[in-house]
Parts: structure tokens; C-alpha cells; sequence
């Protein structure tokens, strides 16, 4: 997209997206809006260590260490949940920096062991450990509140839902323009090739992942408000591997708009095709399959892939390469 291009069409779809509530009269449907602004989180930052060559299946754990950061600050101390905001995040970030400072040093192959593992651990304690609420989940989590005004509906979530997505975006966009984001291309490219230019490739993939973990933490504080409760079976594996799939369906080389085009399809599609949850995982399955085999480069990849659309985009490949990263 072309730089004189970018203001009106950010200005339009700030537009829409603040029209969007009253354009749309279901709450149902706003519901799946804020889950899919939840998993674009997520997946932004299942990407953004992508970007640096690492795999992690934890992104569900560290969401709920967020989650029940939150939610246990707010119902044991009292502590308002704006101050739990920032703190969950922090706690997640946290435990991504202990865990992982020593997993990186092994290299990916034991990060990826280590994010598996710990994603299981977690759900473990707060599932058997009786502070945290058991399996049976801790209840009756407070909404949001400023002043008189709670976040008790669907519209109200939906904006709060959606300052965290944009905030995520541009906190992302800016990274991946900066000098940081310019060592992390350099390692997703070439590992040898980064350290030979004097690039810190533990370091900065140690900043990549706790700073994804950071934003996995925020959202899951939202996600206890706006849910009411806390449930460990939310936070199971196999949420970090849809957090993965939003990433492959959009397109594992567009790290901000893939995640979320990824989990706009897989949160619309099987509702919009009636297929039962208990299905759910053979047929996101077969879609991936059908994915990497015939659009490897993701959903976003289909302009670049179908001869006209690649004749009228192919020429703007250098200058999508901006909102790719």
C-alpha cells in the first residue's frame, strides 16, 4: 500500500470500526468480534517469535497467567482493575522471562520444549491448587468499571476489546520498523548471518518473547472481566495450537494482519457452517492441510498466487512488505 494511501484508509476503517456496534444489532455476533480481537492478540504474538525463528505452544499458558493475575488481585485485595491491567501483563512477561532465558540459551528446539511443557504445568496448578479456584474455576469476577460505568455489555467490551488491539498493532508496527525489528529480520533470515553482523540473537529473541507474553498477559485480564469467570480448561493446549493456526491461515509472513485475518475465519466460518465444537479440530485440521499445500504463503498470499490479482499487486510487493512486518 502506498504511504499517501495508508491515512484515508486508516481513517476509514477507524470509522467502520467505531460504526460497527451500531451497524450490527447482534450481540452474538459482537461477541465473536471480541474472541477474534482476543486471538489476534495472541497470534500477533505467536508471530512475532515466529518472525525470530522460534516456536512456542504457550501462548494459552501465558494468557492465563494474565488472566488470573487479574482476577485474583481484584477479588483477594481489592486492587482496582486498572492496576491489574498493566500488572498482569507484567506477571506474564515475568514468568516468559525466567522460563525462557534459560530455554534460548539451548537453543529453539528447547524453547519450543520448554513453552510446551510450561503451558501444561500451568493449567496443572491452577487446576489442582485450591488458592486458584480448582478445575471448578473461580466465579463472579467483576467487570471493568470507571467511576458508575461498568463494562457489563457486549458494545462496551467491544471498544475496550478494540483500544487493546490497536494499541497492540501500533506497539507492534513500531517494533517491527525500529532498530529491533531490523535484528529481528536479520535472524529470521539468517540466524549465522545476524550473529556475524554482531546481532545478540539470544537477546533479542528474549525480548521477542517476552514482549509477546506481555500483550498474552493484558488480554487475558480483559478476557476475566468480560468473561465473569475462570475456567483452567480455557487455557488447554489446544488454544496455543488455534493460536498458531490464526498465524498460518492468514499467513505466517504477515505478522500483524495475519493473525488476524486467521482468527477472524476460524472464529466465523464453522459458526456461519453450523459444525459442532466436538468437530471442530478435524475440520480447522483439514483446513490447514488444504492451507499449507495449496496456499503455503497463507490466505494473504492469494493476490501474489492467482495470475490477474498478482499482474494488478504484483508490482506492490516491495511496499506491502511495510504492513507485512
Amino acid at each position: 500500500m502506498k504511504a499517501g494511501n495508508k491515512i484515508p484508509f486508516m481513517t476509514i476503517a477507524l470509522i467502520l470500526l467505531l460504526l460497527l456496534p451500531f451497524i450490527i444489532r447482534s450481540n452474538y455476533i459482537l461477541h465473536l468480534i471480541i474472541y477474534v480481537a482476543i486471538y489476534s492478540i495472541l497470534g500477533m504474538g505467536f508471530s512475532m517469535m515466529w518472525k525470530n525463528r522460534l516456536i512456542s505452544c504457550g501462548q494459552a499458558g501465558f494468557f492465563a497467567v494474565g488472566a488470573y493475575t487479574s482476577t485474583l488481585l481484584v477479588t483477594r485485595t481489592d486492587l482496582s482493575f486498572w492496576w491489574t491491567l498493566p500488572l498482569s501483563g507484567i506477571a506474564s512477561a515475568f514468568f516468559a522471562f525466567i522460563i525462557f532465558s534459560a530455554a534460548l540459551r539451548a537453543g529453539p528446539l528447547v524453547f519450543f520444549g520448554m513453552s510446551l511443557v510450561s503451558s501444561f504445568i500451568i493449567m496443572e496448578v491452577l487446576g489442582t491448587v485450591e488458592f486458584f479456584g480448582g478445575w471448578e474455576g473461580i466465579l463472579d469476577i467483576p467487570s471493568a468499571s470507571i467511576g458508575s460505568f461498568f463494562f457489563y455489555g457486549k458494545i462496551s467490551n467491544y471498544y475496550f476489546v478494540m483500544i487493546l488491539l490497536i494499541l497492540n498493532i501500533v506497539v507492534f508496527y513500531a517494533l517491527y520498523k525500529s532498530r529491533i525489528g531490523r535484528a529481528w529480520t536479520a535472524i529470521g533470515s539468517s540466524v549465522s548471518l545476524a550473529e556475524a553482523q554482531g546481532i545478540n540473537v539470544y537477546r533479542y529473541r528474549l525480548a521477542a518473547s517476552t514482549i509477546a507474553c506481555f500483550f498474552a498477559g493484558v488480554v487475558g485480564a480483559f478476557y476475566a472481566q468480560y468473561q465473569n469467570l475462570l475456567v483452567p480448561n480455557s487455557f488447554s493446549f489446544q488454544l496455543s495450537i488455534y493460536v498458531q493456526m490464526y498465524a498460518l491461515l492468514g499467513g505466517l509472513s504477515h505478522f500483524i494482519a495475519g493473525p488476524i485475518i486467521g482468527a477472524g475465519i476460524m472464529v466465523f466460518l464453522p459458526e456461519y457452517l453450523r459444525v459442532a465444537n466436538e468437530y471442530q479440530p478435524i475440520y480447522f485440521s483439514i483446513l490447514i492441510i488444504l492451507i499449507v499445500i495449496f496456499l503455503p504463503g497463507g490466505i494473504l498470499s492469494i493476490p501474489q498466487r492467482v495470475p490477474w490479482l498478482a499482474g494488478k499487486f504484483g508490482k506492490k510487493k516491495e511496499e506491502s512488505v511495510m504492513v507485512n512486518e
